[in-house]
């Protein structure tokens, strides 16, 4: 479980490496993805700094957490997880299913509970 749980939490940190790297180098066509079209200047600044910048950070500290098995790292992951799915709920709530994002709703969960097996594993080899 505990080289499972590595290798996981190791592959989603580099997911959100190569969606950070896609929002720094191709922002665009990663924001138009998004749903985020027609960007000026300022918007192109805002998706590389703030929605690259959520992936890049949670990216990095999900390989290092990975590298060292180190449970206490892993709750700043699943703070800013947990409010982009509040954030999505809100949009449901006021907006509808559709400007949610409903799968990407399912993909946080997902990783939310991942990183609590993950936390969960990597404490109980500590004991």
């Amino acid at each position: 479980m505990l080289i499972l749980s590595r290798l996981l939490s190791g592959l989603f940190g580099l997911l959100f490496l190569a969606v950070g790297t896609g929002l720094w180098l191709n922002t665009g066509d990663a924001a138009a993805n998004m749903g985020l079209v027609d960007l000026a200047a300022a918007g192109l600044g805002t998706v590389r700094a703030d929605i690259a910048g959520f992936f890049l950070g949670g990216g990095l500290i999900l390989v290092v957490a990975a590298g060292r098995c180190d449970p206490s790292l892993l709750w700043p992951v699943q703070l800013l997880v947990l409010i982009a799915l509040l954030g999505r709920t809100l949009t449901l709530v006021i907006d509808g299913p559709v400007a949610a994002g409903v799968p990407s709703m399912g993909v946080e969960l997902v990783i939310l509970a991942l990183l609590l097996w993950c936390k969960r594993v990597w404490a109980a080899r500590a004991d």
